[in-house]
């Protein structure tokens, strides 16, 4: 911008210099100059104005053009440094969620796992059921109940009393949950009877 500044000054200096010119040293040689190259050297000083005018006018339309485009270029970089925070800062949420999503697809991947264990059991195994080992599972076959279906239909006493004609040692297991977390198994509702089985500790709810 210094140098546009410069080139204007120099172009009104310029024009002073030939009005200057004319008004004054031109007048004092009017006497002994003839009037027709008189008539001709004004023309030509006219000329010469009229385009150091131009230029002048010209050099201050560019100084504006100048002017404007500092201020886009101002507003350009106020623009870019508020675009750049903002990224930051979607970065950052970006990061969060990704770390987020990690726990997740971890619990996720134990939940799956969990459940698949479950559904490859048989529907004649009944140590599926939480509480119910391969004794007590044994015991129940000799009572006829096979099946997840069969243990559901049972009631809890009849269940006790299987377990208390089996001898003192099974009396302690608790099978109040056994029918409910049949039915879950015999109608395929895994993830439902996950969620009872991790509330559950040998088949009695957790205190």
């Amino acid at each position: 911008m210094n140098w546009l500044s410069f080139f204007i000054g120099l172009l009104t200096g310029w024009l002073i210099e030939l009005l200057i010119d004319f008004f004054y040293w031109r007048r004092r040689r009017a006497i002994s100059v003839p009037e027709g190259e008189a008539r001709t050297e004004l023309a030509a000083m006219e000329a010469k104005t009229g385009r150091l005018e131009a230029q002048l006018v010209a050099a201050e339309d560019d100084q504006r053009k100048l002017a404007a485009c500092e201020r886009q270029l101002r507003d350009c970089h106020e623009a870019l440094s508020r675009v750049q925070a903002q990224l930051s800062t979607k970065e950052s949420e970006v990061q969060q969620l990704q770390a987020s999503l990690s726990d997740s697809e971890i619990r996720i991947a134990e939940r799956t796992s969990s459940l698949a264990a479950l559904a490859g059991f048989d529907a004649h195994n009944l140590q599926k059921i939480e509480g119910i080992g391969p004794k007590i599972a044994s015991i129940l076959n000799a009572y006829g109940i096979h099946t997840f279906a069969d243990l559901a239909e049972t009631a809890v006493e009849e269940l006790q009393k299987c377990l208390a004609e089996a001898g003192p040692r099974y009396r302690l297991a608790n099978p109040e949950t056994w029918p409910a977390q049949a039915r879950l198994a015999a109608e395929g509702k895994w993830l439902e009877l996950d969620e009872l089985q991790r509330k559950l500790k040998g088949g009695r709810v957790r205190s």
